[in-house]
């Protein structure tokens, strides 16, 4: 009897890990606490044998869960891909020079997007994921190249109202670094306000990190100030302090 009971605490002790470490809620969660619940019932009525078995259903349901789980990770994961390929490509083919330039690299990127896409539908979607990575890549340095060669725009007395998210090779831009720019807000702890305005644009509203090159951030007022235009590393904006 000392042995089962020992057993009985390793399974339930075990279930509960496996229960804390689950990324989603689903019926097999669902299904292993009812099991985890009835086991301890049945063990504190000193129905032992019947206790252990409840435990070794509950273990299973939590196995299954984390499976379940892991797997909605990997189709998430793919289906973001596919989508920052989509915005790399829109992106690059939008303006007219850089369609005709890159024609060929745009031409490759869609045929890499269309078997990602494919193999997504297959449920093949590890494979899916790393193809439209193969998509954004051949895209990679495109639209920084064509940046350095556009003019930028100069300022007409008042602070920018939206800034482009670009991609460098360090420091790459995020809401903490975007909202410490002199023009924004110059204050990194201010970055939360730049979250909460552009929620709607972001594929992710409750994730700040997932912010793209290409996306075109909206800056709210901070002290009443007057915004309007698009922010530029060349104009020389008054400070907010």
């Amino acid at each position: 009897m000392k042995k089962l009971l020992i057993v009985l605490l390793a399974m339930l002790v075990c279930a509960s890990a496996i229960q804390a470490q689950s990324l989603l809620e689903n019926e097999y969660q669902r299904a292993g606490r009812e099991y985890e619940r009835q086991a301890k019932v049945a063990f504190e009525e000193g129905r032992f044998e019947e206790s252990a078995v409840l435990s070794d259903k509950a273990a299973e349901e939590y196995r299954k869960s984390r499976e379940w789980a892991d797997l909605q990770l990997v189709k998430f994961r793919a289906a973001n891909a596919i989508n920052r390929a989509e915005r790399a490509i829109m992106d690059v083919s939008g303006v007219r020079s850089q369609a005709q330039k890159y024609a060929a690299e745009i031409a490759k990127a869609k045929t890499l997007l269309a078997e990602a896409k494919t193999l997504y539908r297959g449920e093949k979607w590890e494979e899916a994921r790393l193809k439209a990575i193969e998509s954004i890549e051949a895209l990679d340095g495109i639209g920084a190249a064509f940046t350095e060669v556009t003019p930028p725009a100069k300022f007409d007395g008042t602070l920018p109202r939206y800034y482009t998210v670009v991609a460098r090779p360090a420091l790459t831009d995020c809401y903490w670094r975007i909202s410490a720019m002199k023009g924004v807000y110059e204050n990194p702890l201010e970055w939360k306000r730049l979250w909460e305005a552009n929620k709607k644009s972001m594929r992710d509203p409750e994730n700040p990190n997932l912010i793209y090159p290409g996306m075109v951030l909206e800056i709210p007022s901070l002290q009443g100030e007057n915004r309007e235009g698009m922010w530029s590393q060349a104009a020389d904006y008054p400070s907010l302090k």
